[in-house]
């Protein structure tokens, strides 16, 4: 979930200080076979990372909230 505000980055930003979280990608590809036989190539795949988190001081937070980064990425935070 993407914050709607400041408030609600800063909060999603302490909450995860000092821990860790997952991010799950996934991918999709469709694509029409190349050669005589109708249909679709399809291919998926999805990759989850654990991502963890140092402590985070105020000031940090306040700064990277700042940016204007988190209001565009689940979790209030990109890798």
């Amino acid at each position: 979930e993407k914050p709607s505000d400041e408030r609600e980055a800063k909060d999603m930003l302490r909450a995860l200080s000092n821990g860790s979280s997952k991010v799950h990608t996934g991918v999709a590809i469709l694509l029409p076979k190349v050669s005589a036989v109708t249909g679709v190539f399809e291919r998926g795949f999805s990759e989850t990372t654990t991502v963890e988190f140092a402590e985070l001081t105020e000031e940090e937070i306040d700064a990277y909230v700042a940016t204007g980064e988190p209001f565009d990425k689940a979790g209030g935070y990109g890798i």
